[in-house]
């Protein structure tokens, strides 16, 4: 007859540990007058778990937020202790729903997280990270942008809930996020794009030539209305970005105003909102050279002539009268002119771009160009914008060289 192997029961106080019947193990240890488990897959992992808390309960560092799983935890930081845009939500959802909440780590309480843990989620994420269905992982921008949301949500674990003492993500090392390449139009495709828009003379193209030779951004463009220009059109003002956001991101947003105030009374999910710009420097004014004081005119003339003006009312119009929301600009006016105009590969951003590098190119220094892109810091236009100084860098050793050509020549006369 076998021998029942004899088990030895644990001393008092170091916890309870069961086989379950999947063959996992539960731990089980109480806190504060409550029971309260982990999980593991095997008796001496769970034991090394238990031995941990309990050490941490009894030196009283420990409190019943470090068990929470990760996935948890980084949903509870993202609605309780951020200020997130609308339009950023959606993406803190995808990374802790989508790459998060399904992963070996998701379901792990912050405590027992380690370092190897996070290294091989984001290795598993750069082989096989992406959440289409298609082959292959995340680029590593990507990788780099979900770094920095669980970083942020642990470091604030540490320094402000205290559920931990450390943060187990600092060590793990990413792939190099290569330096995004800038779409600026050359002289010849913005001389294309200007000469195309004249000889066109479709109204709604005047947008591109303004944003051409103003650099707002695509939300900025299109939110302006008729009471932010000044009566003489020298000048405007930036005071909000239009956007589309999902309404459960907006709803309790008091500086996110709805175009439609009845659209919660809606099935959609997505409305469109005035908001604020993307930084506080965002609000400025932004003053016109001739060309564009004449477009602006060229708009208000054309909109009186057509009877859908409005004094209050939005600048850049659709057919039907309606503003035309950042997406629709992209896909209804700006890549049929790109079209017609025998261009590609460009963005409406590449204006933007476009402007900063000529700006660049006419010595306008940076802290001067960084209000009027509306950056926070000068520091973000040098290092968006900074190829531009190279080309300053090369005609100045050109004028070096000149000077040393001109001594030569002197000499041997």
């Amino acid at each position: 007859m076998k021998k029942k192997k004899k088990i030895t029961r644990a001393p008092k106080g170091s916890g309870h540990i069961r086989q379950r019947s999947d063959g996992s193990y539960e731990g089980q240890y109480y806190f504060e007058g409550e029971r309260l488990s982990i999980y593991g897959e095997s008796y001496d992992e769970v034991r090394s778990k238990l031995n941990l808390i309990l050490d941490d309960i009894y030196h009283k560092n420990y409190s019943k937020g470090c068990m929470m799983p990760l996935w948890v935890y980084l949903s509870y930081w993202a609605k309780k202790y951020t200020n997130l845009r609308p339009g950023s939500a959606p993406n803190y959802r995808t990374y802790i729903e989508g790459h998060v909440q399904n992963s070996r780590i998701g379901s792990t309480p912050l405590k027992l997280l380690t370092l190897d843990d996070f290294q091989a989620f984001f290795n598993r994420l750069k082989k096989q990270g992406r959440l289409d269905g298609k082959p292959g992982g995340l680029s590593p921008k990507s990788l780099r942008n979900i770094y920095q949301m669980m970083n942020q949500a642990l470091d604030y674990a540490v320094s402000h809930l205290r559920f931990l003492t450390t943060n187990p993500m600092n060590g793990v090392i990413l792939p190099k996020v290569p330096k995004p390449k800038i779409q600026v139009m050359d002289r010849e495709d913005q001389r294309k794009v200007e000469t195309c828009i004249h000889q066109e003379d479709i109204v709604n193209e005047l947008l591109i030539y303004i944003d051409l030779y103003t650099g707002l951004r695509i939300g900025e463009i299109t939110a302006l209305q008729w009471p932010d220009i000044a009566p003489d059109k020298s000048s405007f003002r930036i005071t909000k970005s239009l956007e589309r956001l999902y309404k459960e991101d907006a709803k309790e947003r008091p500086e996110y105003i709805p175009l439609d105030p009845q659209c919660y009374e809606k099935p959609t999910k997505t409305a469109l909102y005035f908001g604020p710009p993307k930084t506080e420097s965002g609000k400025r004014i932004v003053y016109c050279i001739e060309a564009v004081t004449r477009a602006l005119q060229k708009i208000e003339e054309y909109q009186i002539e057509n009877g859908i003006y409005n004094p209050k009312g939005f600048v850049f119009l659709t057919k039907r009268g309606t503003p035309y929301e950042p997406d629709n600009y992209r896909s209804k006016v700006f890549r049929p002119f790109l079209a017609r105009a025998d261009l590609a590969g460009y963005t409406p951003h590449s204006l933007r771009h476009t402007f900063a590098t000529r700006a660049f190119e006419l010595s306008i220094d940076a802290p001067t160009l960084a209000s009027l892109l509306g950056h926070a810091q000068s520091s973000t236009t040098l290092n968006m914008y900074g190829h531009s100084k190279e080309n300053h860098r090369k005609e100045a050793m050109q004028k070096l060289s000149a000077i040393e050509s001109d001594s030569s020549d002197s000499e041997s006369a």
